[in-house]
């Protein structure tokens, strides 16, 4: 080779080994770390490095901060303001595999929800209301009798600071010991769900749960209370909401009593920011007055009635659009029909969803009217009726017939002697066919129920659902009159008139 070709060659081949020993130089000396995928957003709630709150915030809630001062932080319906008080709100990304995300949901940011439930059932109930209920509300703060982190979401212990001398040789404070012996253990605690210790348990909550609520959330001009199995209908919430003033001291729900009235706790109720600060934050120690009565109570939303009831503010009867039914046990009627609905219970995490679903669905074929109990019949019941299916249960309940006892062998039904019924009547107990003519005989009679020797007629329309008994020789027989439920469907013309707000006591 001639020597200036060599030496260009070995030229190039310093140049070359220089090169690749400056990368390596670079590779192994750069102090920037490597920088993978971009991490979640942290959800409000999570990774909270105290056990209990401390109720006091450490910015103002909707402020961050910016150079060591706090900003405001703009939110809109669809996500969460932020908060970096210890009780931690729900989140409001995405909701995932729901129809129509968030969008179209209504403004929220006056309104904090408070959903109680009890930790035995919390990892069961509260994941689903992740991505349902409070996935695109502003604010939200769970309730439970242990401090707990569920699927990230901070769950405050309510009763962390209820006084000793009300625990002390009380059975009813038996379950709160066990959960915290759970808790710092690790253990599952739905096995300590069986037995009636947890609705003994649950009635203290109530009034700590009003207070921490007011604690961590004074100004708020909303609270809206309901339980991990209800569900809530946002944009009816909205237009009620819209209607009445926050500033007035108002309590709001479906009326039970017992020697007050009172709002039923599952069902859900509202009470005003006015309200808020007349009863609880001009009383921050309404524990120390409450606390000892409650063992003497069947239920602690009585306590919340009492509380609230003491400042002169009494309940605004919001029947039936707060409702303790749920879409398979509605009775619809004309009570149950034209109504707005804004929310219903006793349902179960998949009832959750599909309600959801429901309302997304509207929105996604573009229905923006005031969802009423109609459409719930339309939607989940009326599909599903057929004249008669056996093992089912339709909650018939208005009229009984069954056999007299022998030692009254004229016992009286509904002010007439078994002697005085028709024999249609008296016949229904005797078998499913003979309970359906009764019920044609009946001009107020939508369904009927036969099971063992026992014929029930109903005034309304429930679907139920099935009921099978292990061992039982006897069978559950339920049917309905299409043809009578098909006229009242025809007369009711699709609620003309449009939703009717007016609000009553059961």
């Amino acid at each position: 080779m001639p020597s200036g070709r060599r030496d260009i060659t070995i030229f190039a081949t310093v140049i070359f080994v220089i090169i690749l020993l400056l990368s390596f130089r670079s590779i192994f000396t750069d102090n920037t770390p490597w920088r993978g995928p971009a991490p979640a957003a942290p959800t409000s709630g999570s990774g909270n490095p105290k056990s209990q709150p401390t109720g006091q915030p450490e910015v103002p809630p909707n402020k961050e901060e910016e150079n060591g001062k706090p900003v405001e932080v703009k939110t809109t319906s669809s996500t969460t303001s932020t908060s970096s008080i210890q009780a931690p709100s729900a989140t409001s990304a995405e909701p995932l595999g729901v129809i129509g995300s968030c969008e179209g949901f209504p403004d929220t940011k006056d309104i904090l929800v408070v959903m109680k439930t009890g930790a035995t059932e919390a990892y069961d109930k509260l994941p689903i209301h992740f991505l349902t209920t409070l996935s695109c509300n502003n604010d939200s703060i769970l309730f439970s009798d242990m401090d707990m982190n569920v699927a990230g979401h901070h769950v405050i212990d309510s009763l962390d600071e209820i006084a000793d001398e009300i625990m002390k040789d009380n059975s009813d404070f038996d379950l709160y010991k066990q959960l915290q012996e759970y808790h710092d253990l690790h253990e599952d605690p739905r096995p300590l769900k069986l037995g009636s210790n947890g609705w003994n348990l649950d009635k203290y909550k109530f009034i700590h749960m009003l207070l921490k609520t007011y604690k961590y959330r004074p100004d708020v001009p909303w609270y809206v209370f309901i339980e991990a199995d209800t569900a809530l209908i946002w944009d009816n919430l909205r237009t009620f909401l819209d209607e009445n003033k926050s500033t007035e001291p108002l309590y709001i729900g479906s009326p039970t009593y017992l020697d007050i009235e009172f709002a039923h706790g599952g069902t859900g109720y509202i009470i005003s920011g006015a309200a808020m600060k007349k009863a609880v934050g001009d009383h921050m120690d309404i524990d120390k007055k409450y606390d000892k009565d409650v063992h003497g109570i069947c239920c602690g939303d009585a306590m919340i009635g009492r509380v609230l009831l003491d400042e002169d503010i009494r309940l605004t009867k919001a029947w039936p659009i707060f409702n303790g039914e749920k879409p398979l046990t509605l009775p619809f009627s004309k009570s149950h029909w034209c109504q707005p609905v804004i929310t219903m219970h006793h349902l179960t995490a998949q009832e959750v969803s599909q309600v959801w679903n429901f309302e997304k669905e509207r929105k996604a074929n573009g229905t923006t009217t005031t969802l009423m109990f109609m459409e719930i019949f339309e939607y989940f019941v009326h599909p599903n009726l057929n004249p008669n299916r056996t093992d089912w249960n339709n909650l018939s309940n208005d009229i009984h017939y069954t056999p007299p006892p022998d030692n009254e062998p004229d016992k009286s039904y509904y002010g007439r002697k078994w002697s005085e019924l028709t024999d249609t009547e008296r016949a229904s107990i005797e078998s499913p066919e003979n309970c359906l003519k009764a019920c044609e005989a009946n001009s107020e009679c939508f369904q009927w129920l036969h099971h063992d020797r026992e014929c029930v007629l109903h005034r309304s329309v429930s679907l139920g659902g099935s009921q099978k008994q292990a061992g039982s020789s006897t069978s559950w027989t339920s049917g309905w009159m299409i043809e009578k439920i098909e006229e009242f469907r025809a007369e009711m013309k699709n609620c003309p008139d449009g939703p009717d707000w007016t609000v009553r006591g059961i």
